[in-house]
């Protein structure tokens, strides 16, 4: 394929694959047009070749022709992505009753609510509910993750967080649902991480001192942070220790009072925060809900994944969440995989 073209088009990857296929049944994906894997993989194949190939001269005409043009990697990670997610039309009817003079006394009840030592749950929960609908389209419309934070402060906790991703699609239970979905890969995601990180290095260290009773919670944190290796992503673009910024703008989790990774297995309690940005957007109390949090943020704030954590967000949002929107694409192949292989 290469020999006649760098840029085959669609039609020209699925005449290949469907001949592959046919050819050799034994290769048909399990499920759906039975060659969706293969078209994948042709094309991320290609996509790969053509990278370093930026002097062949019918790279440099598509690049001119599409008005390509490559940013430094500063500049792409230099603030987050918004996504596309709009507004439901259940959301917009809910809107009816409210205007901004509501909203506002509304707003100013939760102030006053977030500054007392014990707010009144029944009251937040209530008030968080009437100003969802007018909150997702302000979102929606791009207003700033600082505005909403000082307009919504209670936004700034692990439960809210939680409860209000779970409102926008309609999971009751989000933190609990996880827990329990997660629990069941964890030793397979612990087996495909095994002996591909020196972070695992320093779980494996951890499980050796521990106590036969803290294994399931250690087992659990450590398939948690450990996720984005078994698709080849960073975990430091994921999860961090220490004070210093965080290497992506992107919803990251920075672990506060450790200075190992043993430490992070170790401990149940241990104190994270999530950043967007730079800016600190909430505290959690272990790294499960700082995780959870992080990814959360995703879609309270509207944000798009960015490239580098791609496959092990959509791995949680679509798997473990079974969270998905109209509109969603084919999971990627190294997704499939991975799933695949953990079944």
């Amino acid at each position: 394929m290469a020999q006649h073209t760098l840029y085959p088009s669609n039609s020209d990857y699925v005449s290949v694959v469907k001949a592959l296929i046919s050819k050799y049944p034994f290769l048909r994906d399990a499920e759906g047009n039975g060659y969706h894997t293969w078209h994948m993989s042709l094309k991320r194949k290609f996509k790969t070749e053509r990278s370093p190939l930026v002097d062949e001269e019918e790279v440099k005409k598509i690049k001119i022709k599409y008005g390509h043009n490559v940013k430094s990697t500063g500049e792409k990670e230099a603030s987050c992505q918004r996504a596309s997610r709009s507004v439901a039309d259940e959301d917009r009817v809910s809107l009816i009753g409210e205007d901004a003079a509501s909203i506002n006394a509304h707003v100013k009840t939760l102030k006053d609510q977030y500054k007392k030592t014990k707010p009144d749950a029944a009251v937040v929960d209530e008030k968080m509910k009437q100003t969802f609908a007018w909150r997702r389209m302000e979102i929606t419309n791009g207003i700033p993750v600082a505005d909403i934070l000082g307009k919504y402060p209670f936004l700034r906790t692990p439960s809210v967080l939680f409860q209000e991703m779970g409102q926008m699609h309609g999971v009751a239970d989000l933190a609990g649902g996880f827990q329990d979905s997660f629990s069941k890969i964890v030793p397979g995601v612990l087996k495909l991480a095994q002996g591909k990180s020196m972070i695992e290095g320093h779980y494996m260290d951890a499980r050796k001192e521990a106590i036969a009773e803290s294994f399931c919670d250690m087992d659990f944190r450590a398939a948690l942070v450990l996720l984005p290796v078994i698709f080849r992503e960073k975990v430091d673009k994921y999860i961090t220790i220490g004070q210093g910024e965080p290497a992506t703008p992107y919803p990251t989790v920075q672990i506060l009072g450790a200075s190992d990774w043993k430490r992070i297995f170790t401990e149940k309690r241990i104190f994270s925060t999530v950043k967007i940005e730079g800016s600190e957007i909430c505290r959690a109390v272990g790294v499960e809900d700082g995780i959870l949090s992080a990814f959360s943020a995703y879609f309270v704030y509207n944000i798009a994944y960015p490239s580098h954590s791609r496959n092990t967000l959509l791995f949680l949002q679509r798997h473990v969440l079974k969270v998905s929107a109209p509109g969603d694409k084919p999971l990627p192949t190294a997704v499939v995989r991975i799933i695949n292989l953990l079944s």
